[in-house]
């Protein structure tokens, strides 16, 4: 009995430790951001790095132009989260469909204060209208 309670704190100090050590933010988002913002930081920074940036981590930083919707949909988003891929594991047990939701916002809003918008396409495919 001692023993399976002494597991049990232990793993209970491991999850505070876990949840603690995650990335914080540096950036101020605004209100309606700033739930996407947090789970984001709980979620994904360890490996997309603080504010989605991606800057010496192990997976891509996400405020890029690969991820702008026109290349990279919230669908595209959700399914990744969710279902994983070949470089990345589903993180469905660690986030629910509304904190996804609300990830994906608050990633389309910093892609956008960073200036990256969907005019930022290529010259010639202005040319084929």
């Amino acid at each position: 009995m001692k023993q399976s309670q002494a597991l049990m704190l232990l793993t209970a100090i491991i999850l505070f430790f876990i949840n603690s050590c995650a990335p914080k933010p540096t950036k101020k988002v605004p209100i309606e951001f700033e739930s996407g913002q947090k789970y984001f930081h709980q979620v994904c920074a360890n490996c997309h790095g603080v504010d989605a940036l991606g800057k010496n981590t192990r997976a891509p930083g996400l405020i890029d132009p690969e991820y702008l919707p026109k290349n990279f949909s919230d669908e595209d988003f959700y399914q990744q989260i969710v279902e994983g891929s070949k470089k990345m594991s589903s993180q469905r047990n660690k986030v629910s469909d509304p904190e996804i939701k609300e990830i994906i916002k608050y990633l389309r809003y910093s892609q956008e204060i960073a200036g990256l918008s969907e005019g930022d396409d290529d010259p010639d495919e202005d040319e084929e209208e």
